[in-house]
């Protein structure tokens, strides 16, 4: 063999060459056309692959940011239930406390009563009185403090149960129509004869704030209490012809020692308390509340109640009661 005469190529080797050749050219241009899109495409003015470099500094970011998220969230979680466990115990010592208090306030009113029985100078007898009222308003508010103690500790469970609206409004219109003329003023009441599920002792306290709030700001004109049919329920209502409610107070009114800017006795001045109760309660039963009012013309509250089914005692199958339809006007008081 000759060492120095190169070996014969196989037949078609230079096709094969040529071919390999134009294909590794292809692949280069494929990789620098990748190669500029990347770089085109990462920050401006960026190395090669700059962009791959920045998109893994990003991730690693987002990765240490989404941590410390969750452990504020975590933290914030933690943050809400010691809130709410210290509201919790700070709404059941004011509920103890207040009814430990209630106690020798009773007392103190019983004393003042019973020395107001006395033979005393017309002056003494004047101090009895306003030691009287001054103890009965304190009273009013410990007690009202218990309230609202024990509906936002959750002690008070509604006892929801069907039954007669005039049940409960019959009584309320009689009881309060003699408050209203005592001041001057005249209690309309359109009977309704529709059934409702609610707490009715709960319903009650509801209703009683709007018609004590109703005789107490309106200084002369007329107090309504009736119902209306609505499509998801009844609504029980409470107009007035009293100064009206301006809109910035709308809202202001049903949160605590919230009072109407309107003049009222010394006497009968109420504690901003009656209308955050019911709110409370409306939200513990269910039952939206609704204010229209109109400034110099009136206002008119009411709450919305499901209606609800009486058990015949013939069949021992429910049956709904609706009485006719009223449309109840208040001559200026309603506003739409």
């Amino acid at each position: 063999m000759d060492l120095f005469q190169p070996p014969e190529l196989p037949e078609g080797w230079h096709e094969r060459e040529r071919m390999l050749q134009e294909e590794n050219a292809r692949l280069r241009r494929i990789c620098a056309s990748l190669i500029e899109r990347v770089e085109s495409g990462g920050v401006a003015g960026g190395a090669p692959y700059a962009s791959f470099e920045h998109s893994v500094l990003l991730a690693e970011q987002v990765r240490e940011r989404t941590e410390a998220l969750q452990q504020a969230l975590v933290e914030l979680h933690r943050a809400k239930a010691e809130a709410e466990a210290a509201n919790l115990s700070k709404t059941k010592f004011l509920a103890a406390v207040s009814h430990d208090l209630l106690q020798p306030l009773n007392a103190a009113r019983l004393f003042a009563s019973a020395l107001d029985e006395h033979s005393l100078p017309d002056d003494s007898h004047r101090l009895v009185g306003h030691i009287g009222r001054s103890l009965k308003g304190v009273e009013a508010l410990l007690g009202t403090l218990v309230d609202i103690s024990r509906l936002d500790a959750g002690l008070l469970k509604p006892d929801i149960a069907p039954f007669p609206v005039a049940q409960l409004l019959d009584v309320l219109a009689e009881e309060y129509r003699q408050m209203a003329a005592a001041r001057g003023l005249e209690l309309r009441y359109v009977h309704c004869d529709a059934m409702i599920e609610s707490d009715m002792a709960l319903l009650a306290r509801v209703v009683r704030n709007f018609l004590a709030n109703a005789i107490r700001y309106t200084p002369k004109g007329r107090i309504l209490l009736g119902c209306r049919h609505r499509a998801d329920g009844l609504e029980v209502v409470v107009g007035d012809t009293g100064p009206g409610i301006d809109e910035a107070q709308r809202e202001a009114i049903f949160l605590e020692f919230r009072r109407l800017g309107v003049e009222s006795s010394e006497q009968d001045r109420g504690l901003g308390l009656g209308l955050a109760i019911v709110d409370r309660i409306s939200g513990m039963l269910g039952h939206p509340l609704r204010l229209v009012s109109r400034p110099g013309r009136g206002s008119l509250f009411s709450v919305r109640v499901p209606t609800g089914r009486q058990r015949c005692g013939w069949c021992g199958h429910h049956h709904q009661r609706r009485a006719r339809g009223r449309r109840l006007a208040l001559r200026g008081s309603r506003s739409g």
